[in-house]
């Protein structure tokens, strides 16, 4: 039996005996204190709780100390009746329990006869006196009726204080995945940090830690928020829990059917669009599907059935600005240009060179390869050498999602449920060169599946539950250059044999759109998570009682080949005035001379990787007084170091010696250690079981209208969530890179060129056949065994008011400290010290290295400069930590909301967030719509703290869903026929935004501090980087370029990693849908919807896409987020 079978036979063996497990709650806990008028408890008084929907009844008998506690308490209308000889009958009515809610619900009973009744129709209090938990929750009338662009639900979490958005968060659809809707930032969490629970069982599956599966919002009866200082219960997160019911089938038949429509006759035009004369693209956009629930059996009672199905199709337009080369740039002209060209043939013992007369490269220099790789450029449509290219191209999506939940009650003391999803897209993404060569262009798939069986049993007083969970996330995708003939470009035919994959190779010139696919566009990943988790929970005294555990398996097949048939990188460095400067360059004219940057060709396998969590934990909410509830817990949480099926793992030991004798630097240390040899561990890190994670909590009811709460508790972090690569699996050795060999003598002269750029031959894998000799004289980005699991430390204090029955203000402060928080650094970066050698790092020297490390490395050739010899690992040409335990962060954040429960046609919540959040590494996913930039100096990276670039000062949400008071039934033009017609059934909904931009980082256009590594920035003139005036007016000079200069040869530039004095453009926004009814019975209403994004066709622009000080994009805003966008929707319910 295969030990993966066995862990699955476990697995199941575990969850039928339903044996203690983490419960990661989606149902509500509701207790409380029976008294009499006197204040005296009553023992044994009976108390019934009956879900309304399902006509599902428990009952309790309070104990000694008068408690009653009714555990896993399903979402939904309930009443709450208390009966005891002597008293008056007590029953309320009214009650809504939601997910994840501790309600308490104190009852005061009357003196006298049993068959007369106190009638109750008040709510559940708003006020939370039995936690210290911060957070929100989204009810189904608020996922029903607010806007949402793309009908993505998680896009509601934005409504919660302490939740940071970013522009790929906010626009997040089918087309951009799921990753991006988890691109906020929680409370100061990382945003890969994030669980999401759908139904209890967690969506969350390697790579960015990104959901499987997200339900439609029909399909949602609701969902809680919870940011800060949780129980014990919930680990394995840095940020937000999020808790997601899907809806179940009810006594009563009901479903949905719907169709959401878009077209860009309604929309806006974009304001980069009016800028530049162009017209909307073509944009279709149909949303349709339903859903159905009701029982299965006669009795109405026992089993319930939900369905829903969902499918989109856009075609979706481009609106994209990029830059291109000039006519006259292809053809060697640079007389369009300020910067000087010089030739590299022409450089002299200073390392300085001459520049080509006229700016002009003779055509007899113009490398062939590069003129074919320039034909597949556009012409540019746009005057200007930048920003002078406009695409509209689009793309395709279909989506297919269906969802199935059944529910059966066994007995009153045993409940079932089961579900299924699944949700298949398919997105063929723009062209915008319109050729095989543009970027990225090609298909994109998901697959996503999701599956849940759970089950609560009541045993005496204790209640047991189970749950098993299983998501599934595959992303094939397919380049449009498929079966490219590389040799057609004029390349060397041996790279075409080297090439993992005939596709177009991808060609990156500094400041122009690249050309050919990212890795991410070859091939694809399969993702999925096995979760088991339960609970077991009592009520002892005025103790609740939960204990329980956790047991994942995370696993990836990962098949993702990076630069499979080569990457080729330019920039200005060859046709610069001196070796070691900033002046003067180009990067199409070293292009044109056949002169790369850098680059490489790499060789992938395929692997099959294994991450295991496991958790326990102990949870004790303590009434210790009527007004006072202490919530007292323990967790402890392991993530197991990360294995491959065929032990295809590697780590690197700073200790290991080489046996190589290399004449004048002794022993030479650092090299690579795989798993499972000569006694090696399977995993690629020494295991981390010292993760014990306290949490402490209070709430105080000061009276009956005042809360007072604090709590704390240490979280430990996921330790996946870097995206499946080589580097951050810990493969290097199975895989093969070669890297392009651009001089071997610091720049001053080239070595390969475009025409054969691998002169010394292509690397092979070695499948570590060379021991700690593999990847000598190469790159090494791998991970190190002592890396710990990151953690953090949350606290809060929070006074809640209610002010009227459905009125609450809640004030609070919260914090977060993260710790060995995963960062990148380059660890074989130049000491300081050396940097007073100056021009002398730059000198060539014999290399005692040559014979040693194979000519296919610059490290291999019979000469090095001298700084290579002074880094801490010689014989590596870098030495890259990722995912390391490097960084940390600190948040403090002021938090208000004011909410209106619904009544009389109004429910509203309205949050703001003043927060300061800080750093040193802001994150390892920079695609989610902020800057991600490196250390500046990896020596001194402590100096790097500053803002971080989830960093927003201000925001401000409101959302409000209004039933306006005309028609039947209201307080205005209450008639039935035509009036009734003409004005009831309206409503308004909606969600303003207003909040700070992000921080924005820059850098220079060459690390002139001849370190290798670190981000080489500018020096500050004293001057502020900021500019007068509107954003509109100064898009091509959001920057001071006054307030920057380059730094000096050999030093560190003086600006920070984020601008002290600028960020990005603030954001504001108000989304509206108005909606009308028409009812035409109880159960049967059709409603129309208008919706509106970007109500008052604000434009937000972003922050500018020019960071690279010295580029002649610098300080240029080439886009916007959308501009108004309309749709309509029709939906009948039944």
């Amino acid at each position: 039996m295969s030990k993966t079978s066995l862990a699955l036979k476990l697995m199941a063996l575990l969850w039928l005996s339903i044996s203690a497990a983490s419960a990661q709650t989606q149902t509500a806990t509701v207790r409380g204190l029976v008294t009499d008028n006197s204040g005296s408890v009553i023992v044994g008084a009976t108390v019934t709780l009956t879900n309304t929907d399902q006509n599902r009844a428990w009952v309790f008998t309070t104990n000694s100390a008068g408690e009653y506690l009714f555990l896993q308490v399903l979402p939904g209308n309930y009443t709450l009746v208390v009966e005891q000889n002597g008293f008056k009958r007590y029953a309320q009515s009214n009650l809504v329990f939601q997910v994840a809610q501790v309600a308490e619900i104190n009852v005061v009973l009357e003196v006298g006869a049993v068959s007369e009744t106190i009638e109750v129709y008040a709510q559940a209090p708003l006020l939370e006196s039995a936690s210290s938990t911060l957070g929100e929750v989204v009810n189904s009338h608020t996922v029903e009726s607010l806007p949402l662009n793309g009908r993505n639900v998680l896009q509601l979490v934005a409504l919660t204080p302490g939740v940071n958005t970013t522009s790929a968060y906010r626009t997040a659809t089918s087309a951009s995945g799921n990753i991006a809707a988890v691109a906020f930032s929680a409370n100061g969490g990382r945003n890969v940090a994030n669980e999401i629970m759908l139904d209890g069982s967690s969506q969350i599956v390697m790579g960015f830690n990104q959901p499987a599966y997200i339900p439609p919002p029909d399909a949602v009866q609701e969902f809680r928020v919870q940011t800060n200082a949780l129980s014990a219960e919930y680990g394995r997160t840095g940020g937000a829990v999020i808790n997601l019911v899907h809806r179940s089938g009810t006594k009563e038949f009901h479903g949905v059917l719907y169709e959401f429509l878009r077209n860009d006759l309604f929309d806006a035009n974009g304001f980069f669009n009016n800028l530049n004369q162009r017209k909307k693209a073509p944009f279709r956009y149909n949303q349709f599907g339903g859903t159905v629930g009701g029982p299965l059996t006669r009795s109405r009672e026992t089993t319930f059935f939900f369905v829903n199905y969902e499918g989109v199709r856009t075609v979706n337009p481009g609106s994209t600005i990029l830059t291109v080369p000039t006519v006259k740039m292809r053809q060697g002209d640079f007389s369009e240009i300020s910067a000087i060209i010089y030739d590299p043939a022409t450089i002299d013992s200073a390392g300085r060179r001459q520049a080509f007369p006229n700016n002009r490269i003779p055509q007899n220099r113009l490398n062939p390869v590069a003129l074919k790789l320039l034909s597949y450029y556009p012409e540019p449509n746009l005057p200007g050498i930048a920003n002078n290219y406009f695409s509209q191209a689009g793309s395709r999506l279909s989506e297919n999602s269906v969802s199935v939940k059944i529910d059966h009650h066994l007995s009153a003391r045993q409940h079932l449920f089961g579900r299924f999803s699944r949700d298949n897209i398919n997105l063929r993404l723009p062209n915008h060169f319109n050729n095989l060569a543009s970027p990225n262009a090609g298909m994109a798939a998901a697959r996503n599946r999701s599956v849940t069986l759970d089950e609560t049993y009541t045993l005496g007083n204790w209640v047991l539950h189970a749950n098993y969970g299983y998501a599934y996330h595959g992303n094939p995708r397919d380049s449009a250059s498929q079966g490219f003939d590389l040799a057609s470009l004029g390349l060397p035919a041996s790279l075409a044999q080297a090439a993992q994959f005939p596709v177009f190779p991808r060609i990156e010139p500094a400041g122009y759109a690249p050309l050919g696919g990212e890795a991410a566009f070859i091939v694809g990943n399969k993702f999925e998570t096995h979760t088991l988790v339960g609970d077991a929970s009592t009520l002892l005294g005025n103790h609740v009682l939960k204990f329980g555990g956790v047991y994942r398996i995370n696993r990836v097949s990962n098949f993702r080949p990076n630069a499979p048939a080569g990457l080729f990188i330019f920039n200005e460095g060859f046709t610069r005035q001196a070796f070691n400067s900033n002046q003067g360059g180009h990067s199409i004219a070293s292009m044109l001379l056949g002169l790369m940057s850098g680059g490489r060709i790499q060789q992938e396998p395929a692997l099959a990787l294994q991450v295991l969590y496991g958790g326990l934990y102990l949870q004790d909410d303590w009434r210790i007084h009527t007004r006072l509830t202490l919530n007292l817990g323990l967790r402890w949480d392991t993530d197991r170091p990360l294995t491959e099926r065929f032990n295809r793992t590697s780590w690197f030991d700073f200790d290991a010696v080489l046996p190589i004798n290399v004449p004048g630097l002794g022993p030479i240390k650092g090299g690579l250690v795989f798993a499972g040899r000569n006694s090696n561990p399977r995993g690629n890190k020494d295991a981390d079981n010292n993760n014990f994670a306290p949490r402490l909590g209070l709430a105080y009811r000061v009276n009956d209208r005042l809360v007072v709460r604090s709590g704390f508790g240490i979280f430990y972090n996921p330790t996946t969530g870097t995206g499946p690569s080589t580097a951050t699996t810990g493969a290097l050795g199975f895989n093969a890179v070669t890297n392009i060999i651009t001089s071997i003598d610091g720049g001053r002269t080239p070595f390969a060129t475009l025409s054969n750029p691998f002169p010394t031959g292509f690397n092979q894998p070695s499948n570590g056949a060379e021991g700690r000799l593999t990847l000598i004289g190469q790159t090494v980005a791998a991970q190190v065994r002592s890396d710990r699991v990151p953690y953090s430390m949350q606290w809060n204090l929070d006074l809640q008011y209610q002010l009227q029955n459905n009125l609450l203000l809640d004030v609070a402060y919260a914090g977060n400290a993260g710790v060995k928080l995963p960062a990148n650094a380059e660890l074989n970066q130049l000491p300081d010290k050396h940097l007073a050698l100056g021009d002398e790092l730059t000198r060539s020297v014999n290399n005692p290295f040559f014979g040693i490390i194979p000519t296919t490395s610059s490290l291999g050739q019979r000469t090095i400069v001298q700084g290579q010899l002074l880094r801490p690992y010689p014989h590596l040409t870098s030495l890259a930590q990722v995912w390391g335990s490097l960084a940390h962060s600190s948040y403090h954040a002021l938090q208000v909301k004011f909410r209106k429960r619904y009544s009389n046609g109004l429910q509203m919540l309205a949050a703001y967030t003043w927060s300061k959040l800080l750093d040193d590494f802001s994150s390892v996913a920079g695609f989610l719509g902020q800057q991600n930039p490196g250390y500046t100096n990896n020596n001194q990276r402590r100096l790097d703290k500053s803002l971080s670039a989830l960093d927003i000062a201000h925001r401000v949400v409101i959302n409000y869903q209004y039933e306006l008071p005309f028609g039947l039934g209201k307080p205005s033009l209450n008639r039935s026929g035509l009036i009734n017609v003409l004005f009831g059934g309206w409503s308004l909904n909606g969600i303003t935004t207003l909040q700070s931009g992000l921080p924005i980082s820059i850098s220079s256009a060459a690390n002139t501090t001849n370190s290798f590594g670190g981000v080489q920035r500018p020096n500050s003139t004293g001057q502020s980087s900021r500019t007068a005036g509107a954003v509109k007016d100064r898009l091509n000079n959001y920057f001071n370029k006054a307030a920057f200069v380059d730094a000096p040869r050999y030093t560190f530039g003086t600006v920070g990693r984020f601008l002290p004095d600028n960020r990005g453009p603030y954001l504001y926004r108000w989304d509206l849908s108005v909606l009308k009814e028409f009812k035409f019975s109880e159960a049967q209403r059709l409603e129309f919807r208008a919706e509106f994004f970007n109500l008052l066709n604000q434009v937000n622009f972003d922050a500018p896409a020019g960071t690279v000080f010295g580029r002649p994009e610098f300080g240029i805003i080439t886009s916007a987020e959308q501009p108004r966008v309309i749709q309509f929707g029709l939906k009948f319910y039944f």
